[in-house]
């Protein structure tokens, strides 16, 4: 039925497809209902009400204040491993408790493995998966789909920005276009307008890298001493995955995450957060804020460093119930928002590392803040989780920021914010060797037991 469809030049005989990309994947975002609800009877800010852009820069929330934690001597405060966080001994486990596994796969890649080295260490540390080996293709087949192939397309993708059809896929549903994969926000809008009979809902966007790379940091002794275990899972501390849609608020979201992990490992009550207002304040520190709106779209993304978390740190996030994932704004005032994040800090040091100490703070029970650039793997991650060794993320089509919560000898185990269709059940296991090359930014949650 190819000719049906045409050279991709046109498409808009199979509808508009193109709405705004507001997306309506956020079905685990229910808010913590339980956890002393906002006043039903407040009165609801108007849509378009602009919060206080006084405070762009040079106030509390100002881009020219140090951090909280910048007079800190870090030593001192984690001394001994009397100062690391009391997570599960069950988050620990040993080369022994993978039977299909080798010695070699716990070896750390100091950068002599190959790709097949990774796909032999993958298929004994994950080929007892019911979906190893799967692909995006192959998952949509299973849901109905079937992959479509169109020269026209591919050509027309990359004539709006080159390498879009590597990071695209279209599929044919009951008579209709789909599209799937990962662009930048700015190449998403453009092939809206362009193929407007294709469903671009199940994009996902990336952000452009924003401000100046941090030097990676020595690590505090008490992590410094800590011995690196064969593998750490602490998803047992996770929050439920959520769905960012199709904005530009994953670092806001991998950092509302930490908060809410944070919380958990400190054993204070659960709570969901609000990553619509941690990216509110984000923007107001970095001087860019304007509306409601544009810190639900995520606006030009969040800079680089230990700073959005130190802003959680000092400031917290309110509840998400007052502001839900998938509202574009609150449903009470912004001085109850304010009064409620005083509530629910980040209660940790973020702190910047190099990929060599990542293993030694999950190690410590910690998890770790990573953006990278983005690549075709993400495009093409199947239900196993597990990304392509073999491709090097490139980071044509902008960056992403996740929540690095654990790994398996060389594969890192990583919260996205995608929801759970994508990956397995929302996580993805990155390989070292991929991870490293993605000219990644990694700032360790350094959570400290209470005295």
């Amino acid at each position: 039925m190819g000719d049906d469809f045409g050279d991709g030049g046109g498409f808009g005989d199979f509808g508009d497809g193109g709405d705004d990309g507001g997306g309506d994947g956020f079905d685990d975002q229910g808010g913590a209902d339980d956890q002393n609800g906002g006043d039903p009877d407040d009165q609801q800010p108007d849509d378009d009400q602009p919060p206080d852009d006084g405070q762009n820069g040079d106030d509390q929330n100002g881009g020219d204040q140090d951090g909280p934690h910048d007079d800190d001597n870090l030593d001192d405060v984690f001394a001994s491993s009397d100062d690391l966080p009391p997570v599960d001994d069950d988050v620990f486990s040993s080369a022994d408790d993978f039977p299909n596994a080798q010695p070699a796969d716990f070896a750390e890649d100091t950068g002599g493995w190959s790709a097949d080295d990774y796909q032999a260490s993958a298929e004994n540390l994950f080929g007892d998966h019911p979906y190893f080996g799967d692909t995006l293709v192959q998952q949509k087949i299973d849901e109905g789909f079937q992959p479509y192939q169109d020269a026209g397309f591919g050509a027309g993708f990359d004539q709006i920005a080159p390498g879009t059809a590597d990071n695209v896929q279209l599929f044919e549903r009951d008579g209709g276009l789909v599209a799937f994969g990962l662009v930048s926000q700015a190449v998403l809008q453009l092939l809206m307008a362009r193929y407007t009979g294709i469903d671009w809902n199940n994009i996902e966007v990336a952000t452009p890298f924003k401000g100046e790379p941090v030097p990676p940091q020595p690590l505090p002794v008490a992590f410094a001493n800590v011995a690196e275990q064969d593998a750490v899972d602490l998803r047992k501390y996770c929050t439920p995955i959520a769905d960012q849609g199709q904005t530009g608020r994953c670092s806001a979201f991998a950092w509302t995450h930490a908060t809410e992990m944070s919380r958990n490992i400190l054993n204070a009550p659960p709570v969901r957060l609000s990553p619509n207002y941690t990216m509110l304040e984000i923007q107001r520190y970095q001087g860019d804020a304007r509306d409601y709106q544009y810190a639900y779209e995520g606006g030009d993304g969040t800079a680089a460093g230990p700073e959005p978390g130190e802003l959680l740190a000092e400031h917290g996030t309110c509840r998400q119930e007052l502001w839900p994932d998938d509202r574009p704004t609150p449903t009470v005032r912004e001085e109850k928002l304010e009064a409620d994040a005083e509530q629910y800090r980040l209660e940790a040091t973020p702190w910047p590392i190099a990929v060599d100490n990542v293993r030694k703070v999950l190690s410590a029970g910690c998890p770790v803040h990573v953006s990278l650039n983005t690549g075709k793997a993400f495009s093409d991650v199947g239900r196993d989780g597990v990304f392509n060794a073999a491709e090097a993320a490139s980071g044509r089509h902008g960056r992403h920021a996740m929540l690095i919560v654990g790994y398996v000898g060389n594969f890192f185990t990583i919260k996205n914010s995608w929801g759970t269709d994508w990956g397995d059940q929302g996580y993805c296991y990155v390989p070292r060797n991929v991870l490293a090359a993605s000219d990644p930014e990694f700032v360790a949650v350094l959570i400290r037991k209470p005295e």
